[in-house]
């Protein structure tokens, strides 16, 4: 596989996996080549500078956004130099912003376990493991969920928006309304009830 290659300041490298947002602000980026390259092309991205991926003949302009980042780098065993960045509203345990976070994983299966944990994490809000599926799909049908756009490699990205009090209303209306996929956390015994 070819990798796209990516530029900068005069400087290249390749580019291994890259996920954006519509206005093409960089949520995941993992570069490989020699490593002051390499590293160049981090500092142009954090330091608001210009950087381009071409992807299939098409340039590609990327650009930063106002979260803090998290950089890692490591040596490959081909000598070249890897490194990733992200944004610390990615990382778990990570509390600021309270209203905001990144899930980033390879399936969909993954990304709605990882989303879950966070929700829980960051929210005040008492929350069952079987609402998981159930909470994927109300974030995505009211627009807190938003899917970015994967440039190159096989991740997803989704950026989860939280409205505390409007997933509280929403929760409350689903139980008043006897909604089958929450009403089955409150079911004694079966699959996810309790046993008590």
């Amino acid at each position: 596989m070819d990798l796209p290659v990516i530029n900068s300041g005069g400087i290249s490298a390749w580019c291994s996996d890259c996920i954006v947002n519509e206005d093409r602000d960089v949520y995941f980026l993992s570069v490989a080549g020699y490593q002051t390259a390499v590293k160049g092309i981090i500092a142009n991205v954090l330091e608001y500078g210009s950087v381009v991926v071409e992807i299939g003949g098409e340039y590609k302009y990327l650009s930063r956004f106002s979260h803090s980042y998290s950089v890692y780098y490591q040596r490959l065993p081909s000598g070249f130099y890897q490194a990733v960045i992200l944004p610390r509203i990615a990382l778990s345990g990570n509390n600021k912003p309270k209203d905001v976070f990144l899930v980033l994983s390879r399936h969909t299966s993954a990304a709605e376990e990882l989303f879950f944990k966070h929700l829980e994490q960051k929210t005040e809000i008492t929350l069952h493991p079987s609402l998981s599926g159930w909470l994927w799909r109300i974030f995505s049908e009211k627009g807190w969920l938003i899917p970015l756009e994967s440039l190159v490699g096989d991740y997803q990205g989704y950026v989860v928006e939280i409205n505390e009090d409007e997933l509280r209303d929403t929760i409350i209306m689903a139980i008043a309304n006897k909604n089958p996929e929450v009403m089955v956390c409150f079911t004694k015994g079966g699959e996810h009830g309790s046993t008590e």
